[in-house]
């Protein structure tokens, strides 16, 4: 059987990397978290994402921190594609190119892990703010763009993630300072609200990828089945 390469949509590379992405980093979470070695049981409760990626604590951290870097480009492949998708918006090319630096920064985090503790909260930091305004860039976009329908409840789930955000740029920090000026005598609390913050937010992050990645691919599939029936 020979394949029709002519008829092919480039747009479905963009949702295609987005759910791929987001599967990449979510194995290297698992494998991470599955093979923890710490005495206490690994937990989004009290543990940040980014503990997952040191070699003292999981036996599987290089797979993490691969899977982050691989991750990172798969997604900033999926945020160029939806740039150009949306590209009747010029806001929409603002967010593409913010949304790069972002997922560059994320690859970075697996690079630069927590044991080099400036590298990594500054790339955390850009990766973090950077998808915020992204997305809510994106959000708008999509709000705006009535040409290509895009569903307004992933607008408004990206409005919710800067919320979030917002949330944690105000949260107390002294207990994560502690962490990393003394982590001998440090006494991790049974539920730190911080870590339940950040993996609420990447949460999230992750289901507004799926949720565009997914209202994409019905888009592009029901306007090839109404010229197909024409």
């Amino acid at each position: 059987m020979r394949v029709n390469f002519k008829n092919f949509n480039l747009n479905y590379i963009t949702p295609t990397t987005g759910i791929a992405g987001c599967l990449v980093i979510s194995f290297g979470l698992f494998a991470s978290a599955s093979h923890y070695t710490r005495s206490i049981t690994y937990s989004p409760q009290n543990h940040f994402i980014s503990e997952l990626g040191l070699a003292t604590a999981s036996e599987y951290s290089y797979i993490f921190n691969i899977c982050l870097g691989f991750g990172g480009v798969l997604l900033m492949m999926f945020t160029n594609g939806l740039g150009i998708y949306l590209r009747k918006i010029p806001l929409a090319w603002y967010a593409s190119y913010i949304g790069i630096g972002a997922t560059l920064s994320f690859s970075a985090v697996g690079y630069f892990t927590a044991d080099s503790w400036t590298a990594h909260r500054n790339a955390a930091m850009v990766f973090f703010s950077g998808t915020m305004i992204s997305i809510v860039l994106f959000s708008y976009c999509i709000w705006q763009n009535k040409q290509r329908k895009m569903h307004h409840s992933i607008s408004i789930q990206g409005f919710l993630i800067a919320f979030i955000f917002l949330i944690v740029l105000v949260w107390p920090k002294e207990l994560l300072t502690q962490s990393v000026e003394d982590p001998v005598n440090f006494i991790r609390p049974e539920l730190w609200g911080l870590t339940v913050l950040e993996w609420a937010y990447c949460v999230m992050i992750g289901s507004w990828i799926l949720t565009v990645s997914g209202d994409m691919i019905y888009i592009l599939s029901k306007k090839e089945t109404d010229i197909t029936r024409r």
